[in-house]
């Protein structure tokens, strides 16, 4: 796990891999699935998983995921926090005087994933 290179490892049926999602997998997402995916979808989590494993493991794709099966919500959380550090790096996102965080990226990607796998 490397939140500087956004590196977030992650485990697959016992097997290790290696999410990082580049600026090219964030737009691929957001022209694919908008700013609000639902991250709940099976469909649209194997998807992105596959944006964010394709540098390093280009035989990840949406199918091959979807055969795995990892458990959805775990699998999502790790996703979340991966496209964290894509759009935040180590820095900790920014609190007002109230002690609610401030996000740059309201109504994106971020909010939705965070709202999303906050239900869980």
């Amino acid at each position: 796990m490397n939140p500087i290179t956004g590196e977030k490892a992650i485990s697959i049926n016992g097997e290790k891999y290696t999410l990082r999602y580049t600026w090219k997998a964030l737009s691929e997402i957001e022209a694919k699935h908008g700013d609000n995916p639902n991250l709940f979808s099976p469909d649209v989590v194997a998807d992105v998983a596959a944006a964010g494993l394709r540098n390093k493991h280009p035989e990840m794709t949406a199918e091959r995921i979807k055969e795995l099966s990892p458990p959805l919500v775990p699998f999502a959380k790790s996703i979340q926090q991966a496209l964290q550090w894509a759009y935040f790096g180590n820095e900790s996102i920014a609190t007002n005087a109230d002690g609610v965080k401030k996000n740059p990226l309201t109504g994106g990607l971020w909010m939705r994933t965070k709202s999303l796998l906050r239900r869980g």
